[in-house]
This record gives C-alpha cells, sequence and structure tokens, in this order.
C-alpha cells in the first residue's frame, strides 16, 4: 500500500490559508479603508439623533400693526398602531372623534395600519391636545407643530392668501413672499444609546431657527371689513353675480382697501371657489363703460380741444366707424356743453369731443393712464386689462372705446385712473406692501413708485370740477353724494358679452361702476366699485354709486376727514337760453 506524498498535501494547504488570508485581508481593507466612511457614518446615525427646530412663519399685518395672519404653536396627534389592540380600535375612535374632528371610520383605519406611525389629526390647539393626553389612551401621543391663524377669516382673504398644509404659501401674499415670511429651520443635535434613550453626559448641537420676517401691508383692516360687509349686502339687494371696489390713498397711491364679495376664509381653504378667481379686484378685467371717460376728457382738456363750456349740439345718435352709436336715453339734436356731455354721460357727446383729438393722441393718453398695462403691485396674477394696440383697430374700433367699451380693466386699475386725477395729474403705481422686518429687527420700507406725470394740476384741477357735475342734480351719479362733501366722480354702465348669442353685446347684462374722489377740493382717497350683472339691467348710478357713498361715508368718519367748507363751482350743463328753468335742476343752466 502506498502512501500520499507529504510534500504535495503541504502545498495544497499552504495555498488554501494563503487564498483564505487574502480573502480576509482584501475585506479588511475594505471594511477599514474604502468603505470606513459609510460604516463611520452609520454607526454615528445609531448614536446620534438630530430633532427639528421649526422656525416660525413671520405675521402679516395691517397699516396700524394689527396681525392678521400669524403662527401659533400646534400639536398634531399620532399613533403607533402595534400598540393597540384590535378590540380596542372601536373604544378608541369613539373617545378620539369628536375632539380631533374626523370620522371615527378614519380612526379606525388609521389604528388598523401594520406600521407603528399613523398620523390621527394635524394642527390641533395645545388645549385640545391636553384633552387627548387626558384620555389616556395607550400608543396615542402628540407631536408639536405649528398652526397659521386668521383672525379676522374672511377679511382680506383674498389679498393675504392662504398656505398649504406644509404650511408654505398658497395663494395672495403668503405665496408672494413666501421666502420671505418662511423663515430658515434649525436642529438640535444629541447622542442616544443602544435603544434611543438621550445620553444625559453627551454634547449637544444646536442650530438655531430663524423665524420668518414680519410683512405690513397698506390695508386698513377696519376699512377692509367694512367694505366688504357693504359688498356682501348688495350683491343679494341688487341680484348681481358678485361686486369688487378698491380704495386708494390720493396722494401716495397706497392701497386701503381691496376688497370683493363671498370671499373664503383664508384659515380654510376648502371655502376656496376653484371656478373664482382667488382676488378678483386684481385678476378679473371687465369693461369699465362711462366711468372710463374721464380719460377723454382730461385729454381734451389737456389738448385745449375743449373747456368745461364749450358747446356742443349733439343727437340721440351718430354713424361712425360703419356703426351707430346712441346715448342710453332718447332725446333731440340739443346743445350740451362739455360739462352736460360728462354729467349726463352722452356716449355721442363723448365721441365728438374724442373726434378732436384723433385716434392717435386718444390712445397716448390711454397708455399713459395706464390702461393695458398692469400696476406691479405685490400681488401674485395681476391682470393687465386689455386695450387694442393702435395698428390692430378696424374702422369701429375708435366708435366704442373713448366711452369705455372694446377694451377691459380691474377694479384696481380703475382706481389707479382716479388717483391720478385726484393727485394733481401724476399717476403713481397702487403698492400694497408697506415694510418688511427681518428678525434681527431691521426694518425695509417698499420703495415708492415714481410718479408718472399725466396731465397738468391745472387740468386736473378742471377735471374734477367737471366730475362734480356728475353727483349734483342733473348728473348721473346723484345717489354718491354725501352731505356736507364735495364729490367728485362718475357712473358706467357697460354691455356684457352674451354667450348664448355668439358674444355679441347684451341688451340686459352690464357691468355697472362708479369711481370718485373725496373730498373733490383736496382729494384724501379714491373709491372704485364694480357690479357684476346686476339684474334688471339697472345702471351704474343705481347700484354701484350708492355703494361708493357708503364705503366713502365710512372712512371719512374713520380716517377723521373733515369737510372742506367750500361749495361746487356751478358749470352750466347746457345753454339755456330760450329755455323755461323753472323746470331744470338749478345747476343745467
Amino acid at each position: 500500500m502506498r502512501l500520499g506524498a507529504l510534500d504535495g498535501r503541504l502545498r495544497y494547504g499552504f495555498a488554501a490559508v494563503c487564498t483564505l488570508l487574502l480573502v480576509i485581508g482584501g475585506r479588511l481593507v475594505q471594511l477599514q479603508g474604502i468603505d470606513r466612511g459609510g460604516y463611520a457614518g452609520a454607526a454615528q446615525a445609531q448614536r446620534v439623533d438630530t430633532l427639528r427646530l421649526h422656525a416660525l412663519r413671520g405675521q402679516i399685518l395691517d397699516r396700524d400693526g394689527v396681525p392678521i395672519a400669524y403662527t401659533s404653536n400646534a400639536q398634531d396627534i399620532t399613533a403607533d398602531p402595534k400598540q393597540v389592540k384590535a378590540v380596542d380600535r372601536d373604544r378608541y375612535a369613539r373617545s378620539l372623534a369628536p375632539l380631533l374632528h374626523v370620522s371615527r371610520t378614519s380612526i379606525v383605519k388609521a389604528l388598523s395600519n401594520k406600521s407603528q406611525y399613523a398620523l390621527l389629526a394635524t394642527a390641533l390647539s395645545p388645549s385640545t391636545a391636553q384633552l387627548v393626553v387626558g384620555l389616556n389612551l395607550a400608543g396615542i401621543y402628540t407631536q408639536a407643530t405649528t398652526q397659521r391663524q386668521y383672525p379676522g377669516h374672511t377679511t382680506g382673504a383674498n389679498v393675504i392668501g392662504t398656505v398649504h398644509s406644509d404650511g408654505s404659501g398658497a395663494a395672495g401674499i403668503e405665496a408672494a413672499y413666501n421666502d420671505v415670511l418662511a423663515g430658515k429651520d434649525g436642529s438640535l443635535t444629541y447622542s442616544v444609546d443602544n435603544v434611543g434613550n438621550v445620553n444625559p453626559s453627551s454634547r449637544t448641537t444646536t442650530q438655531p431657527a430663524k423665524n420668518g420676517a414680519t410683512i405690513r401691508l397698506t390695508i386698513d383692516q377696519n376699512l377692509q371689513f367694512m367694505a366688504q360687509q357693504y359688498l356682501d349686502k348688495s350683491v343679494p339687494e341688487s341680484g348681481a353675480r358678485g361686486a369688487e371696489m378698491a380704495v386708494l390713498d390720493a396722494r401716495t397711491g397706497q392701497v386701503l382697501a381691496l376688497a370683493s364679495s363671498g370671499t373664503f376664509d383664508a384659515g380654510n381653504p376648502d371655502t376656496i371657489d376653484p371656478y373664482k378667481p382667488i382676488n378678483p379686484p386684481v385678476m378679473s378685467a371687465f369693461e369699465p363703460g362711462s366711468v372710463q371717460k374721464a380719460i377723454t376728457f382730461s385729454a381734451a382738456l389737456q389738448e385745449r380741444r375743449i373747456s368745461p363750456k364749450t358747446v356742443l349740439d349733439v343727437p340721440y345718435s351718430i354713424q361712425m366707424g360703419g356703426v351707430q352709436v346712441s346715448d342710453a336715453w332718447w332725446h333731440p339734436t340739443q346743445p350740451f356743453t362739455a360739462t352736460g356731455v360728462l354729467a349726463e354721460s352722452s356716449n355721442v357727446g363723448t365721441l365728438k369731443i374724442a373726434q378732436k383729438l384723433g385716434p392717435k393722441l386718444w390712445y397716448q393718453y390711454e397708455k399713459k393712464f395706464g390702461v393695458g398695462i398692469k400696476t406691479g403691485i405685490e400681488l401674485p396674477g395681476e391682470s393687465s386689462g386689455y386695450v387694442p394696440p393702435l395698428d390692430k383697430w378696424s374702422a369701429s374700433t375708435f366708435a366704442n372705446l373713448p366711452f369705455g367699451q372694446g377694451e377691459s380693466m380691474t377694479v384696481l386699475q380703475l382706481a389707479s385712473i382716479y388717483q391720478t386725477i385726484a393727485n394733481d395729474g401724476v399717476r403713481i403705481p397702487p403698492r400694497i406692501v408697506q415694510s418688511v422686518t427681518g428678525n434681527d429687527g431691521s426694518v425695509k420700507a417698499t420703495k415708492q413708485p415714481a410718479g408718472i406725470r399725466v396731465i397738468t394740476p391745472a387740468t386736473a384741477k378742471t377735471v374734477r370740477t367737471m366730475l362734480e357735475s356728475v353727483v349734483l342734480p342733473g348728473g348721473t351719479g346723484v345717489k354718491a353724494a354725501i352731505p356736507g362733501y364735495r364729490i367728485a366722480g362718475k357712473t358706467g354702465t357697460a354691455q356684457q358679452p352674451d354667450p348664448a348669442h355668439g358674444g355679441a353685446y347684451s341688451s340686459y347684462m352690464n357691468w355697472d361702476t362708479f369711481a370718485g374722489m373725496v373730498p373733490a377740493d383736496n382729494p384724501q382717497f379714491v373709491v372704485a366699485i364694480m357690479v357684476d350683472n346686476p339684474a334688471h339691467g339697472v345702471e351704474g348710478g343705481d347700484v354701484a354709486a350708492p355703494l361708493f357713498k357708503h364705503i366713502a361715508s365710512y372712512e371719512l368718519q374713520h380716517a377723521q376727514v373733515p369737510p372742506t367748507g367750500s361749495q361746487s363751482k356751478h358749470v352750466p350743463l347746457m345753454p339755456c337760453a330760450g329755455i323755461n328753468r323753472g323746470t331744470l335742476p338749478s345747476n343745467v343752466c
């Protein structure tokens, strides 16, 4: 029997041991060299925990520093379903549902989850969370969070906007200034043992949270509230679809109020109508109608084509550009002063004045007054409105534009036109943010836009005097008159396109408007109103003018604006030679 060779077994054994040592050595090189950082990081992660420190979202204040949006501490309610017995789920749901304001079914479903975490409710007040803790339910926990609060609920919601469920801005100022309001979260890092308990002897590292900045608006919360109340009341009374308004400071262009009827609750995004704009006074454009005639008269006065007493023979209708244009009421051909044309709101008389300017010059003044141009207000989704470019005009275009049809604007743009006239001919683009205060206390005021000279102070004063005739007896806006104060303003009634008739102008669907300023001889603020399609085809002097009176009367008292004590200057509306003046209002002749 032959024995195996010893030297062969030794060689093979030695080779096997060397191979094993090479594999082990290579693995050690990989673990301690190549993969060292990853394993060290994993070990560190097991020993260290990091807690997120939430930054508080900044406040939004009104012009007087009253908070209209702020963030408060709140609690989420969570559960560890594995700690809740199946037989206890219904009992838990019956106890929790009334406190969490969620259905019992949703709680049972969450507690049936196979994970170790379920979110039952978010952003509850600390007092409500304490009631949940008081139930002593095993597996139910609270978790610190924050909640955005809107104490005015609907007041100014269209301006303030709202936030998403994650706290980021979703609309309005909340969205436009989200980066400024959000701040920057911090962190707290500490050591833990193998079961997650805090090591009390370990060092903690804190990166403080930086709270968001504070935004101060130009809005007066009291005026905003009252304006919304008046709008909400007027809509059902007039049978309208809606109403909008804007109030501007006559000298600075700052927005004092910007409201629409039927707005939403900023604290409850479910109340937002998905079929309506969030902020109609800035986002929705409409045809202004005769309220826009102020531009035509301002341009004609500035270019010295008319004076307040210029007499024009005005027929009931005229042919222009292949279309027939008529006045809103029948009358024989009769003489009117230019002031009378404005006060009686004659479309035909206005076109005769516009013809003295010509299309090109008239269009230049439209642009100077900001028609078809965004104001640049610090709110998302602003509409520029529309005025047809001069090179796109047809033969009939100039037959509609001078009295406010065939073009569109927002109620904010309408207010800006009248702010120009109130401010001695200088248009200041409206702004709604007054200042931003950083978390370090530094205050950065919003830069005032440069004024744009549109007409001279003398022309603006003359236009204001002519606009006063609109509110005096014989004018179309007598329902805007406020006892003791001089009012300058203009009514408007613009036909709406009727989809049922191929977009042709309707005979009964209107946009009713009024824009004006008070006191007329020393304007402090401007109010612009639009009422969308009131029932029975009523006109701007019937619906929008009374709204102006209510809102302007409130602001006069609120801002403590005294009457100037002067009397409106009488400008005749027509030459009255040979007419029995006893049958006419005192200011007509």
